[in-house]
């Protein structure tokens, strides 16, 4: 099962992205039981962070509540390995924060992740697909 990076969620939430039509198809899809997917618990951590950060707090608690009711979602905990992985993964592959924990939680499972970030790419043993193509 894929792990879907917050890149989508994010796409999904703000209508003036770029990606935002290709989000809500996804989405649909999730809410449809079309495809499952997985969600790193790392993803809700950085939502707050990023909201905080843009002075977003007033829609943090309806966005969260969003993605909390998101069907066909299954939210992965962050383990010591998968940090020890991601901590790995920005020495030696170039990734930041965030992206190193969703391509070590993604490696830990099946190795693919739904993203449109072409960071992944250059991870060996991960496979990236594009939310287009989801």
């Amino acid at each position: 099962m894929p792990l879907m990076e917050n890149d989508i969620i994010f796409a999904y939430l703000n209508k003036l992205d770029r990606n935002h039509e290709t989000a809500a198809k996804l989405m649909q899809k999730l809410g449809n039981g079309e495809i499952i997917v997985e969600f790193s618990s790392v993803a809700l951590v950085e939502m707050e962070l990023v909201y905080m950060s843009q002075g977003l707090e007033n829609r943090l608690v309806e966005d969260l509540a969003t993605v909390a009711a998101l069907p066909g979602i299954h939210v992965l905990p962050l383990t010591p390995d998968i940090a020890v992985a991601a901590a790995y993964l920005r020495e030696t592959h170039d990734l930041s924060f965030f992206d190193s924990h969703y391509a070590a939680t993604s490696l830990a499972g099946d190795g693919e992740i739904i993203s449109f970030d072409a960071a992944y790419d250059r991870v060996p043993g991960l496979t990236r697909i594009d939310p287009t193509e989801a």
